[in-house]
Order: structure tokens, then sequence, then C-alpha cells
């Protein structure tokens, strides 16, 4: 029976966030002050879960990882600390290219800069995210059961606010496959409060072609049924 993976629904919303803002940097007009202010949110939400993403890491799962085998989650929180400059880079780039918008001057100059400093950041940070995958995963497996990295799990989302937890949602549900969008929100309505349940729902139904939105309410319902 295929164990329960600790760094999947994360990781393919992470993955999905990083794409679209490197496509976004890549055809953004640097001299047009609504694109630039456009990319500068996008990339404050990504940002952002980028550093919930590893603070969740430090405290849950490596803590937890330390305990059972010490010495363990050493190589993981160093990429953390590595991948933190690399992000403070990129983020203080294009908070530059957007104040100079903002006052009228343009930043075509800096387009390219940017582009191929969050390039950099981007590969990197994939290659750590296989890594987890591949490397951590393996240990996790081998010191947990799946009910103690499902309780990981709900710890994480316990200790992310209602407004990171929609945010989340615009980039992991749309990154999975039907079935695991299906039994991610069976999941999900266990842990969070009827009203934030709904309003995740609110935000997915913006982010999915209304065909599939449509395909997962109905799944959902069924499983909702007695």
């Amino acid at each position: 029976m295929p164990r329960m993976k600790t760094y999947d629904a994360p990781h393919k919303g992470l993955r999905n966030a990083l794409s679209q803002l490197q496509l976004l940097s890549g055809k953004a007009d640097f001299n047009n002050a609504a694109e630039v202010e456009h990319l500068f949110a996008f990339g404050q939400d990504v940002f952002k879960l980028l550093n919930i993403h590893a603070d969740d890491e430090n405290e849950v799962t490596l803590a937890e990882l330390e305990k059972r085998c010490p010495g363990c989650s050493v190589h993981d929180r160093s990429d953390h600390e590595l991948l933190e400059s690399e992000q403070r880079s990129v983020e203080e780039l294009l908070l530059s290219i957007y104040s100079r918008t903002q006052n009228g001057q343009g930043a075509e100059d800096l387009a390219s800069e940017f582009y191929l400093l969050l390039s950099k950041y981007h590969g990197d940070y994939l290659l750590h995210l296989n890594e987890e995958e591949t490397v951590t995963q393996l240990l996790l497996w081998k010191h947990f059961t799946d009910e103690e990295l499902l309780e990981h799990r709900i710890r994480i989302i316990r200790r992310n606010p209602p407004e990171t937890l929609l945010i989340w949602l615009r980039f992991i549900i749309p990154a999975q496959p039907h079935v695991e969008r299906v039994r991610f929100f069976g999941r999900f309505k266990k842990t969070v409060p009827e009203d934030l349940y709904s309003k995740a729902l609110d935000v997915v139904r913006q982010e999915l072609p209304t065909k599939e939105f449509d395909s997962l309410y109905e799944a959902i319902q069924r499983e909702e049924t007695p």
C-alpha cells in the first residue's frame, strides 16, 4: 500500500507558484507600472508561502525527525538558510523595480537581471524540493508511521492563519489530479471551521476551469453523503 507523501501537496503548489512567477517575470513590461504592480503582488504571495513552508518544515517536520534521527535534519536546514539568502536578493530587486515604477520611472534595464536572478533561485529551489522528496521522505517513512505523518500535516495546517491557507489552495489544488483534490478536501473539511471550508471552495472555483471544479464539487458532495 502506498505510503503517505509528506511533501506532495505543498511541493506541487510551490512548483506551480514559482512557475507562474517565472512566466510573469518573463512577459511583464517593466516600464508599465500596472504590470509591475501585478508582478510584485503575485511575488509577495509566493514569497510568503516560501517563507512559511520553510518555517513549517523546520518547526514541525524536521524538528520531529531530529528527535528520532539526530543529525538527519542538518542538511535540509542548511539548504533552507542558503535558499532564504537567495530569495532575499530576488525580493529586494523586485522591490526596487516596483518602487521605481511607482515613482514614474521605467525599470526595463533591470528586467533581464531580475529574470535571471529569479531563474537561478527557481532552479536551486527545484533541486531542493527533489532532494527532500527522494532523500528526506525516505527518512520520514523509516522513522514515522503514516498516522504520525498525517498528524504532522494537521499541525502544519493549524499553524497557518486562514488567509495563508487560502493562498496555498490557489496553487496546490490546480496542481493536483482529481483524486488528490477530492482526498485533500476530505481531510481539509475535518481540520478547519465550516466558514473557512466554504471560502476555500470559493477560492478554488476561481482557479479551476468550470468543468474541473464542477467535477470536484460533485465528488466532494458524494463523499459527504452518508
